[in-house]
C-alpha cells in the first residue's frame, strides 16, 4: 500500500501548531462556563469579537454579556434544555459587545461532567452570525416586500374591478377610498376632480364634506400636485401629514386623491410608486367613465332632438306645436317650462295652456307653459336682455326665488320667441348643457316657424278652395244634389279634392268628383283650372269619354293636374239615362229605389295624363229609374290604412243601403260620419249625393216691380204650409225672399218693369233651398244710414247665404227647419 502524501516543506511550520495556540486562534469563540455561569475560561477569537479583555469576562457571569432577549432566553429556554438534554445546538444568542453593539452569534452548549468527581462544567462554542443574520434578514425585508406588493397589486385589481363596472364619475370615488385606505391604512382619503374650464378643484362624492373648492394658483398640496402632475409628499409630526397623487390619463392632470395619514407617519418609496400606480390606473377610469358618460348624453340628447322633432312635425300649427313642446320639455329638462310667441317686438303669443301630468297650472295669456308654478311674467328688460344675448342663455330669477334660464327661438335671421326653463331636470343636470339647449332652441324656433308659415300657406289655400267649391248650383224639381267636403285631421294642408255640379243642356245635369295629386295651394290652384275646364269642355255637349280626352290634353299644359283621378257621369232627366267614365277614380255607387246599391265599374281608363289611358278613354251607359241615388266620392272616404280597398267598398254599400229613406242632404251627412266614425282620416275626402227624383219645388218669375211682391209672398207662404214647415219658420223665410227679391228689382233692373226676377225653392227632407236670381246690371249702391241692412237681415233669418255674381246674380240661401205634426 502506498504511504500517503506528505505536505510541502512551506506548511510544515503551520501545522505544527500547540494545542493553546489552536484553542486561542480558532475560527469561533470557546467559553468554559461553570454551572452558576461564571466564565472559567474564554478564547482570543471570542475577546477580539466582543472586544472585551480577558479580565472583563473571566470570573463574571456568562448572561451579563447577552443582550436582554438573550439573557431572558438563556434563562427560560437554554438553561432547562441544557438540563433535560445536556446539550444544545445552533441557537441564536445576541452577545453585547464592550461598544454596546450587538453580536449575532450560533451558540453549540455541551455538558461535561467528571466521572470522578461527578462535577459538571458547560463549553459554550461561539460562532459568528452576522453575515447569516443579515442576509436572513434581508431575505426577511424582500419576503415582506414581496407580501406587501402582492397586496398593493390585489388592491390596484380590486380597483379596477370595481371602476370597470362604474358607468358614473361620482361613482369613482368609493373604489379609490376603499383603495386607500386598504393599501397605506389611511385615516382620511378625499378625491378632488378638476373643472377643465374653471381650473377648480373640487371634492367629489356622495359623502364628501362640504369643503370649498381650490384654484390652481393656490398654495395647497391639492393644486401643487396638479401643477406638478406628480406625488406630493407633505411629512409633518403634526396631524397634517397627507400625500396627494394626481389622477393622469393620456397626460392630462383629472384631479388628485388625497390621502391623510396619522402624526409621524413615514410614507416609503414602494407606497409612493402606488400612489403614482393609483393614480394612473383611477385616472384612467375617470376618463373611461366620462367619455361613456358623454357618449350615453350626447346619444340621450341626439334621440330626444329626433323624438321631439317627429313629435313637433305631427303638431299642426304653431300653437300646437307650442303645447306639444312645452309638454315634452317638463319633466325631462325642467320643471317648468314656457314658450312666448311675438310679432316683431311685442309678446304676442296665442293663450292657451297645457297641464302637466305633475300637476302644473295654465300660464297668463300670451304664453303657453306647462309644469309646476305659476306663470313667469317676461319683462321688456329680459325681452331685449334675450334679443341682445347673441344667442346665449340668459339666466333668470323668478318672482319665488325660482331660477331659469331664457333662450330666444329663432328662425330666419329674426326672433320669433322665447323659451323658458325652470328647476331641476328629472334626471341629469347635463341635460341642461348650454350647447345643447341651444341646439334644441334653434330646432323649436324653426320648427313653430315652419308651422306659422304653414299655416298662412294653408289659409291661402283653404280660401282659394273654399272660393272655387261654392258655385251656382242647377234647380230643377227632377233631381237634387248633396254636397260634403272634410278636409283630414292628421293635417290641416288642404288638398286638391273637388266636386261640381252644372247642366250640360237644357234637359242634363253633369256631376264630377276628382282628386289632384299633391297638397297645398300648388294643388287648390290646379284644382280650380281643372274643374273649370271640366265644366267648359261638358257645357258643349261631349260625351264623358270625350270630356276625359279634352282633359289628357290639358294637363299636358299643367303640370300639377297629371295625374289627376276624376269620376264624370251626365243624367239625361227626362229620360233617366246615365253615362259616365271614370279615370283612375274609385266607381259610382247608384242605389236604385228598390233593389241593392251596386258599383259602376264599367267604363274606365287611367288617370289623367298617361299616355296609355288617353288613347283608350271608355264610357259606359245604363238607365236609372226615378227614385234612384248616385254617389260620387274621393278615394279619402274608403280606404284605411291596413284595409284593403273592397272593405272600405262593401262598408260605404252596407252603409248606403242601411240610409236609403233618409233625406238627400242628411244622408250624406250621415254616410260621411258613418264612412269616418264622426272624425276625419288621413286624407281629405269629398262626396257628392245625386238624387233623380222630384223633390216638392216652388217657381214664380215676377216682374221687377215692388207692388208684384205681395202676391209672390203670398203664393210662397202657401206652398211652404202645404210642405209642413212650421208657421214661425215660414216667417223668417218668406221675409228673406221678399228681401232678395227687392234688392234684384232696385239694384239689378233698377225698378224697370221689363226685367224679371226667378224665384226657386226645393225642400228636401227638412232643408229648404231658396234661389232668387235676375239677369240686370248691379250698380253701386249710394252710401245711405237706412241703407246695407238687406243682407245682413237675410244672413240671420236663413242658415246659408251665397251671392253669385256672373251673368245677372244669384241669391242662394237655405234653412234647416222641423216639420209639423200631423
Amino acid at each position: 500500500m502506498a504511504d500517503p502524501p506528505q505536505p510541502a516543506d512551506p506548511f510544515v511550520p503551520l501545522l505544527e501548531e500547540s494545542a493553546e495556540d489552536l484553542y486561542e486562534g480558532a475560527p469561533c469563540g470557546y467559553l468554559s462556563v461553570l454551572p452558576d455561569g461564571t466564565v472559567a475560561r474564554v478564547n482570543q477569537t471570542f475577546l477580539d469579537w466582543t472586544g472585551y479583555r480577558r479580565t472583563d469576562v473571566l470570573g463574571h457571569r456568562v448572561q451579563s454579556f447577552y443582550t436582554i432577549g438573550s439573557r431572558i432566553f438563556h434563562e427560560t429556554h437554554l438553561g432547562p434544555l441544557l438540563h433535560m438534554q445536556s446539550e444544545v445546538r445552533g441557537i441564536a444568542i445576541e452577545f453585547r459587545r464592550a461598544d454596546g453593539s450587538r453580536l449575532d452569534t450560533l451558540v453549540n452548549v455541551v455538558v461535561r461532567r467528571n466521572p470522578n468527581t461527578g462535577s459538571t462544567a458547560l463549553r459554550m462554542t461561539v460562532f459568528d452570525a452576522t453575515d447569516r443574520r443579515s442576509y436572513e434578514r434581508e431575505l426577511l425585508n424582500e419576503r415582506r416586500r414581496a407580501e406587501r406588493n402582492a397586496a398593493h397589486i390585489r388592491v390596484l385589481q380590486e380597483m379596477e374591478a370595481h371602476c370597470a363596472s362604474i358607468d358614473r364619475a361620482e361613482d369613482i370615488v368609493a373604489p379609490i377610498v376603499a383603495a386607500g385606505t386598504e393599501a397605506f391604512d389611511a385615516t382620511e382619503t378625499a378625491v378632488w376632480l378638476l373643472h377643465p374650464q374653471e381650473s377648480v378643484l373640487t371634492v367629489a362624492g356622495p359623502d364628501a364634506p362640504a369643503t370649498a373648492p381650490a384654484t390652481l394658483d393656490e398654495s395647497g398640496p391639492e393644486a401643487h400636485a396638479v401643477r406638478l402632475a406628480d406625488v406630493v409628499v407633505f411629512e409633518s409630526p403634526g396631524p397634517d401629514a397627507r400625500a396627494v397623487t394626481p389622477l393622469v390619463a393620456d397626460e392630462r392632470v383629472l384631479g388628485v386623491v388625497s390621502f391623510g395619514f396619522p402624526a409621524g407617519r413615514r410614507i416609503a418609496a414602494d407606497e409612493v410608486q402606488l400612489m403614482r400606480t393609483i393614480g394612473r390606473q383611477a385616472g384612467q377610469a375617470l376618463e373611461r367613465v366620462r367619455l361613456h358618460e358623454e357618449t350615453a348624453r350626447r346619444a340621450w340628447q341626439s334621440a330626444y332632438l329626433a323624438r321631439l322633432s317627429r313629435a313637433l312635425d305631427e303638431a299642426v300649427g304653431s300653437a300646437d306645436r307650442a303645447r306639444r313642446l312645452v309638454a315634452l320639455l317638463v319633466p325631462e329638462l325642467g320643471e317648468y317650462a314656457q314658450v312666448s310667441l311675438v310679432e316683431g317686438e311685442q309678446a304676442e303669443g296665442t293663450s292657451s295652456s297645457v297641464r302637466s301630468p305633475t300637476g302644473g297650472t295654465g300660464p297668463a295669456d300670451g304664453v303657453i307653459a306647462a309644469g309646476s308654478g305659476g306663470p313667469w311674467p317676461i319683462s321688456a328688460q329680459v325681452r331685449a336682455a334675450v334679443r341682445s344675448g347673441g344667442g346665449a342663455p340668459v339666466p333668470l330669477a323668478g318672482p319665488d326665488g325660482r331660477r331659469g334660464l331664457a333662450l330666444p327661438l329663432r328662425a330666419r335671421n329674426a326672433m320669433i320667441g322665447m323659451l323658458l326653463l325652470a328647476g331641476e331636470p328629472a334626471a341629469s343636470s347635463d341635460r341642461s348643457e348650454p350647447d345643447f339647449l341651444l341646439d334644441l332652441a334653434d330646432r323649436v324656433g324653426l320648427a313653430l316657424d315652419n308651422a306659422r308659415l304653414a299655416e298662412q300657406d294653408r289659409e291661402v289655400a283653404r280660401i282659394l278652395q273654399r272660393s272655387l267649391l261654392i258655385s251656382e248650383r242647377p234647380t230643377d224639381s227632377r233631381f237634387q244634389v248633396a254636397t260634403v267636403y272634410r278636409p283630414a285631421v292628421e293635417t290641416l294642408e288642404v288638398g286638391g279634392d273637388w266636386y261640381d255640379t252644372f247642366t250640360t243642356s237644357t234637359g242634363s245635369v253633369g256631376v264630377v268628383v276628382g282628386d289632384v295629386v299633391g297638397r297645398g295651394i300648388r294643388a287648390a290652384s290646379a284644382m280650380g283650372q281643372l274643374r273649370s275646364a271640366v265644366r267648359a269642355v261638358a257645357k258643349t255637349r261631349c260625351s264623358p269619354a270625350t270630356v276625359l280626352r279634352h282633359m289628357d290634353d290639358f294637363v299636358t299644359t299643367l303640370e300639377a293636374g297629371q295625374m289627376t283621378t276624376l269620376a264624370y257621369a251626365e243624367l239625361a232627366l227626362d229620360t233617366g239615362v246615365l253615362r259616365y267614365a271614370c279615370a283612375g277614380h274609385p266607381p259610382p255607387l247608384l242605389l236604385p229605389p228598390h233593389a241593392a246599391p251596386r258599383y259602376l265599374w264599367d267604363g274606365r281608363s287611367g288617370p289623367l295624363g298617361t299616355h296609355t289611358a288617353s288613347r283608350s278613354r271608355r264610357e259606359a251607359e245604363l238607365s236609372v229609374p226615378r227614385g234612384s241615388r248616385l254617389l260620387l266620392y274621393t278615394d279619402g272616404l274608403v280606404e284605411r290604412r291596413g284595409e284593403r280597398i273592397d272593405q272600405g267598398l262593401g262598408r260605404l254599400a252596407e252603409a248606403l243601403d242601411a240610409r236609403r229613406t233618409a233625406p238627400l242632404g242628411a244622408l250624406a251627412q250621415q254616410l260621411s260620419d258613418a264612412m269616418l266614425d264622426g272624425e276625419g282620416g288621413h286624407d281629405d275626402t269629398c262626396l257628392l249625393a245625386l238624387a233623380f227624383e222630384a223633390a216638392p219645388r216652388f217657381h214664380a218669375d215676377v216682374p221687377a216691380e215692388v207692388t208684384r211682391l205681395s202676391p209672390l209672398r203670398a203664393r210662397l207662404h202657401e206652398w211652404l204650409a202645404g210642405c209642413d214647415v212650421p208657421e214661425p219658420e215660414q216667417y223668417g223665410i218668406v221675409l228673406a225672399c221678399s228681401e232678395a227679391a227687392a234688392n234684384a228689382i232696385e239694384h239689378g233692373y233698377q225698378s224697370d218693369p221689363s226685367g224679371v226676377v226667378s224665384v226657386t225653392a226645393t225642400i228636401d227632407g227638412d232643408i229648404l233651398d231658396l234661389r232668387i236670381s235676375d239677369s240686370g246690371r248691379w250698380l253701386a249702391p249710394q252710401a245711405s244710414a237706412d241703407r246695407g241692412r238687406g243682407m245682413a237681415l237675410m244672413g240671420r233669418l236663413m242658415d246659408d247665404l251665397v251671392v253669385d255674381r256672373g251673368e245677372g246674380t244669384s241669391v242662394l240661401m237655405r234653412r234647416q227647419f222641423r216639420r209639423t205634426t200631423r
